[in-house]
């Protein structure tokens, strides 16, 4: 009886420190997250980067270009819905130029700030797109992340973004 009384809290143990960890985030994985969406719009697979969207996802956008500003707000649904967009027209250029012609994105992580308890990361990030090496668009962005079960989970936050014209 003590033996088995004695394996069960062990187990309990085990587990409760398996769930506390599998919720806290890391540099290490805001830094992984970042190359995983990166690899994941380079394949052209908008339904990894829709996944890691968590149900509270929200953006509140500003757009620069050509002078004029405009200001959006998206749910998960929505910021999906343009993610599937703008990836399966990625892949219409990268098909009808034989590869030869394709956006190429690079970010640059500026900020991480991890909130006490390691629940919750602050990122501030800068990313930008060319093609054919010509500046298409430069993106500041401050995102709020967590991790849930060993899955980094995107809850959206703020981006100004300013698109060039060639």
């Amino acid at each position: 009886m003590v033996r088995k009384l004695l394996v069960v809290l062990v187990l309990a143990v085990l587990a409760l420190v398996a769930h506390d960890n599998g919720r806290r985030i890391s540099e290490a994985d805001v830094h992984a997250h970042f190359r995983e969406q990166m690899q994941a719009l380079a394949a052209f697979d908008s339904e990894a980067i829709c996944k890691a969207m968590a149900a509270d996802y929200g953006v509140r956008s500003v757009e620069h270009a050509g002078g004029a500003v405009l200001r959006q707000t998206w749910d998960r649904t929505t910021g999906c819905g343009q993610m599937k967009d703008a990836v399966a027209l990625m892949q219409v250029i990268h098909n009808q130029t034989g590869g030869m012609l394709g956006i190429d994105f690079s970010y640059e992580i500026t900020r991480i700030e991890i909130a006490p308890g390691g629940r919750r990361a602050t990122v501030e990030s800068v990313a930008t797109a060319r093609i054919a090496g010509r500046l298409l668009s430069r993106t500041r962005s401050k995102s709020e992340l967590s991790r849930a079960w060993w899955h980094v989970r995107d809850h959206g936050g703020q981006t100004q973004t300013w698109n060039y014209a060639g």
